[in-house]
């Protein structure tokens, strides 16, 4: 018990230790120019009533809503609008919703769904979609985590993007590195 409770103790003054540096590193950066506020990513939302295959149920619009607006409080998103279709249709790039979504003037960085059912289940269906998403620079995000094929398409483009972001990010901080040792 004494043991476990040394762990516990050692656990809390690292905890503390980590917390108190974040802290003086904040205060450091106030101190010299005051805060680095990040800017808020702009995100649009989409929602249409989800049927359930082989059962009388529907995913409605509100629930998607909430779950919408709920992810990006968490994720530091501010919402612009949401769009919505009355009605799921099959060919779900002629609904209004979506052809408003790409007609909008407005920047946004990311499109917003509670999942990727309220556009389609099939990938072949969906890659029309992202190729003009991709166009304008826009992530579509699946709010809900679920394991069908085109859930886990769209999650895993959002991780190359990352991943190429990343490996250009290195590259060009080692070209400006030995840029500095040529000159």
């Amino acid at each position: 018990m004494k043991k476990q409770n040394r762990a516990v103790n050692e656990a809390s003054k690292i905890a503390n230790q980590r917390k108190n540096k974040a802290g003086n590193k904040e205060n450091q950066e106030n101190r010299k120019g005051g805060l680095k506020m990040k800017k808020l990513k702009k995100a649009i939302g989409y929602v249409c009533d989800i049927p359930i295959l082989r059962t009388d149920e529907v995913i409605g619009k509100e629930d998607q809503k909430a779950r919408i607006l709920k992810y990006a409080q968490k994720e530091n998103l501010e919402i612009i609008c949401i769009f919505e279709d009355e009605e799921y249709t099959k060919d779900f790039m002629n609904r209004p919703g979506v052809k408003d979504i790409l007609e909008y003037a407005g920047d946004f960085d990311v499109l917003l769904v509670e999942r990727a059912w309220c556009m389609t289940r099939k990938i072949k269906e969906i890659k029309p979609l992202l190729e003009k998403l991709d166009a304008r620079k826009v992530q579509l995000v699946a709010t809900s985590y679920l394991w069908d094929c085109v859930s886990q398409h769209i999650r895993h483009r959002g991780r190359e993007t990352l991943v190429e972001k990343s490996k250009k990010a290195v590259a060009e901080r080692k070209q400006a590195k030995h840029g500095k040792k040529a000159a």
